[in-house]
Order: C-alpha cells, then sequence, then structure tokens
C-alpha cells in the first residue's frame, strides 16, 4: 500500500473510530460529518507536499475546490462568527454562490484533468458527474451526492492508474456516503 492510499485509509478509519467511540459513549452512531471537509483538506495538503513535482492546472482547480468548500463548512462558519452574522449571512446568498463556485471548479477540474493527462475515457463518464452532481443539489435527491464521487473515483482508477491524485475522489465519494447516511438515518 502507497502512502496515499494509507492516509485516505486512516482518514476513514480514523472518522469510523471516532463514531464507534461516541457509541459506546453514549448509545448512539454518529459520524462527524462538518468535520469532513476540514479531513478532505488536510488530506489534499499532505498530497500536494508528497506530490509537489506532479502539479498540474487541475490540480490547483480541485484544491481550490477543496479551499472554497472549507469556507463555507459549517464548522468553520460557527466559529469565526456570532449568531447575529451566521443568520445574515445564511439570509444571503454568499453560501449558495460559494457552494456553486465549488461546483463550477470541481467541473473545470474533471474536464482539464482528462484533457492534461489525456486519459482515454468517453466524455459521457463526465456528463454523467455533471448531472448527478446537480440533481444532488436537489432537496430530495440529495442522496445521490456521493455517487458522482465515486464514478469519477473508479473512472479514474480505472484509467490513470499512476496518478496519486485520484485517491482523493475516493475519499470525498465515501464522505459524501458517510454524510448521506447520517443525514438519512437521523
Amino acid at each position: 500500500m502507497i502512502r496515499e492510499e494509507k492516509i485516505v485509509s486512516i482518514a476513514i478509519l480514523t472518522v469510523l473510530m471516532y463514531a464507534l467511540g461516541l457509541f459506546f459513549d453514549a448509545r448512539f452512531f454518529l459520524l462527524p460529518f462538518p468535520l469532513f471537509d476540514l479531513i478532505f483538506f488536510i488530506v489534499f495538503i499532505q498530497f500536494l507536499i508528497w506530490n509537489r513535482n506532479s502539479f498540474q492546472g487541475y490540480v490547483f482547480l480541485f484544491f481550490a475546490f477543496s479551499m472554497v468548500q472549507v469556507m463555507y463548512n459549517p464548522l468553520i462558519l460557527g466559529t469565526v462568527g456570532s449568531d447575529i452574522q451566521l443568520q445574515k449571512l445564511d439570509e444571503s446568498l454568499w453560501v449558495d454562490m460559494a457552494k456553486l463556485i465549488a461546483k463550477l471548479l470541481l467541473i473545470a477540474a474533471v474536464f482539464l484533468w482528462k484533457y492534461q493527462r489525456g486519459l482515454d475515457f468517453s466524455i459521457l463518464y463526465i456528463f454523467s458527474f455533471i448531472v448527478i452532481s446537480v440533481l444532488g443539489l436537489i432537496g430530495p435527491l440529495f442522496w445521490l451526492t456521493p455517487i458522482a464521487p465515486l464514478l469519477l473515483a473508479y473512472v479514474f482508477w480505472k484509467t490513470d492508474k499512476d496518478n496519486k491524485f485520484r485517491y482523493l475522489w475516493f475519499l470525498q465519494g465515501v464522505f459524501d456516503l458517510f454524510t448521506v447516511s447520517m443525514l438519512l438515518f437521523t
């Protein structure tokens, strides 16, 4: 197992161990989904440090997506602002615009990833990713959210085996799956 696989495994296992500890302590199972964006960001930074010689445009766009995702994370916003400031922020379009910008950065990163790496897979995978991502933003269809990154994790696993950044798609998909499971069963 290479170090990138190890850190992704450690991130997932740490989250599961936290939830298991909470279950033993309080008799309910809860995954810390507000922390997922922060954990993903920290893992991404570690990937950047380890693979600093393989920076391309898609890596910067993917990292920008991760930074924007952290900026609108409820845990970060709750730490920075007071209740009144958070209420005003919630009434504004700032959070919605940040989510839209994050999705657009992610879509641009996928297109750039395919063309910069010269990958040979159907463009229909990217369009499926876009459609599933957009459908996941609709309230009753939020359960589709983990399918999009897991689809790309599979495609990049099959077509881009020497790229270490492909493991981040798996991590994003698993964290989205955990989030959806917590929202469905709580």
